[in-house]
């Protein structure tokens, strides 16, 4: 007897302890009761550190993920655990040809050459020197591989086969492959990633100093430097035409290069957190990421669009695997999980999924991300934010994010343009003999005949009205400011009252914080109260004569419109008695 204890452990360990209950009063050994005991466990098959590495067999078949002390072979469609090998700090793997063979690069600078169907390790090479191995890449023509250390250099390896080792009483003699070192390209800085180009034609070699050094491969002469990163780039990889380089860096981009020239296609900022790894679809111009941020994403190279999010990982992606032709993905996470994304049939629409990242980043709080803290400033901070019982419903749409960055860009090229005329206003006060010239206008207004104020108003006015709450949303403070700029001017020249007085006041409804602490929109407020308050008054006069005016008209209109129907027998009774007092009698005298 006692009490059945169950502990969940920090390797992916289940245990289940026994531990002997004393009598009260008693200790364990007081009582003579034996120590806690191992009842029962339950192992995972999984890795009990975090699988840093991926490798997937030229026939997609089997999946290879390799983490400190330890290396498993799974089954890619069953998820079933083949082998299980010890090695070293894995921090990068690959299959060779054939299938038969994986080789490991680990922190130490050593290569690991296991054997998978006898499950042993065949041999060790010291590539780097005990700095680490970072990057592993066989060679397109299956004949060798490269692999780039910390030790600022880029080996070159060969495939042989030996004769192994036989006892001596072994009639047949075996042969089993091996690596020799061919040749070494030195660096100027730490090695971090190597690719080969699938043409055979070059070598892409990532640096510690952020720099992409690209060479022939034959030659091992200098082709391109590719700069642009303001971290290092820690993953790389080009598309199977040879036209494109994918490079992801630890500043959260991922950049595409044209392999050309060396030109810089595009500059994505992919994950909220250091890219870890990139990987092209072959055939295809379609590559994935992965990031610290939790996501693995798909993008398209051509269009330079996201195509999707997956999420579930629960920690740090740190690899990624792609089958031949975009099948299936799988990846690695710190939280110690290999996760297979299979490919469906499903159609997959772009503005869906740009709704639903939308939908979502409104349910983490899109109102705090856009500058809507309702959160007193200045107040003290253990003051309580009075919130109100019911809220304004809507939601923010691609729609309504749009038309907030409509109304953005008008308010800066508005702003531009009286700053402009304003210099040139005050050059020409202080220097009036110099006679300056005026400032060129912005094509956009020449183009539309207006003024800077009045094409913020234009803006303004072509937002649905069901959307311009949520569009004034995505207004930062600081546009809140100069859109109140030019509420004054409208208000003091009377353009579109209605419109004024609802943005005013639900500008005033949602920063009044903001405004309250902001000294310098006292005085603004004052203006826009004195001519705001005139141009309604105008307004209401100017409604009540028109009601007025419409109140006669429908008189006017019943009067004449209104026809009077009576009986013909009370009519016939009228023009009788009319005829008897006309009667005409004679008078004798």
């Amino acid at each position: 007897g006692g009490l059945h204890v169950l502990v969940s452990q920090n390797n992916n360990a289940i245990h289940t302890w026994n531990v002997p209950i004393p009598p009260p009063g008693k200790t364990t050994k007081q009582a003579g009761l034996p120590e806690p005991s191992l009842v029962s466990s339950v192992e995972m098959l999984g890795h009990r550190t975090e699988p840093r590495a991926l490798a997937l067999s030229f026939d997609n078949e089997l999946v290879v993920s390799a983490a400190n002390k330890s290396l498993r072979v799974w089954n890619a469609h069953t998820g079933a655990c083949v082998r299980t090998l010890e090695c070293g700090s894995a921090i990068c793997a690959a299959f060779l040809p054939g299938d038969q063979l994986v080789v490991v690069g680990t922190k130490d600078g050593q290569i690991e050459l296991f054997d998978i169907p006898s499950a042993t390790l065949l041999e060790t090479f010291d590539a780097h020197e005990g700095a680490a191995c970072w990057s592993i890449d066989v060679r397109p023509d299956k004949k060798g591989l490269v692999t780039g250390g910390a030790d600022k250099c880029v080996k070159f390896w060969d495939f042989e086969l030996v004769r192994d080792s036989q006892s001596p009483d072994s009639v047949v003699s075996r042969r089993r492959m091996t690596l020799e070192h061919v040749k070494t390209l030195k660096m100027s800085d730490d090695v971090l990633a190597v690719k080969c180009s699938p043409d055979s034609r070059l070598i892409a070699v990532s640096l510690l100093d952020t720099t992409v050094k690209v060479f022939y491969a034959d030659t091992l002469k200098f082709f391109l430097s590719l700069y642009g990163h303001k971290l290092p780039v820690v993953s790389m990889d080009i598309s199977s035409d040879s036209t494109l380089l994918v490079t992801g860096s630890a500043d959260k981009s991922v950049k595409l290069w044209g392999l050309d020239f060396g030109d810089c296609h595009r500059s994505l900022l992919a994950h909220q957190e250091p890219v870890t790894t990139v990987r092209f679809v072959w055939g295809t111009h379609y590559f994935f990421s992965a990031g610290k941020d939790k996501l693995v994403q798909q993008w398209d190279g051509d269009n330079f669009q996201r195509i999707q999010k997956l999420a579930g990982s629960h920690g740090d992606v740190w690899a990624l695997a792609v089958a031949k032709h975009g099948n299936f993905v799988v990846s690695s996470s710190q939280d110690r999980s290999i996760r297979i994304w299979d490919k469906t049939e499903e159609p997959l629409f772009l503005e869906e999924e740009r709704e639903r990242e939308l939908e979502e980043l409104y349910d983490r709080g899109l109102e705090e991300s856009l500058d809507r803290d309702e959160t007193a400033i200045g107040g003290d901070d253990g003051d309580a934010v009075d919130t109100e019982e019911s809220q304004r419903a809507g939601k923010a749409t691609m729609e309504t994010l749009k038309a907030g960055e409509r109304i953005m860009e008008a308010l800066e090229l508005a702003d531009e343009e009286r700053r402009k005329w304003h210099e040139y206003e005050e050059r020409k006060r202080k220097t009036p003999q110099l006679n300056p010239a005026p400032p060129d206008t912005n094509p956009v207004l020449l183009f539309e005949k207006l003024s800077p104020e009045a094409y913020v108003l234009r803006t303004v006015e072509r937002v649905r009205a069901s959307e311009l709450e949520d569009a004034l949303l995505a207004l930062p403070f600081s546009r809140v400011l100069s859109l109140m700029v030019y509420i004054d001017i409208w208000a003091r020249r009377e353009w579109n009252t209605p419109l004024t007085c609802r943005v005013l006041f639900f500008m005033l409804k949602t920063h009044q914080n903001q405004i309250v602490a902001t000294r310098t929109m006292r005085s603004r407020l004052d203006s826009i109260r004195k001519h705001l308050r005139s141009g309604v008054s105008q307004q209401r006069d100017q409604i009540g004569y028109n009601l007025a005016a419409l109140t006669s008209l429908r008189a006017e209109w019943e009067a004449n419109a209104t026809a009077e129907f009576f009986d013909e027998k009370d009519i016939q009774k009228v023009l009788d008695a009319q005829l008897k007092k006309r009667k005409f009698t004679g008078v004798k005298v």
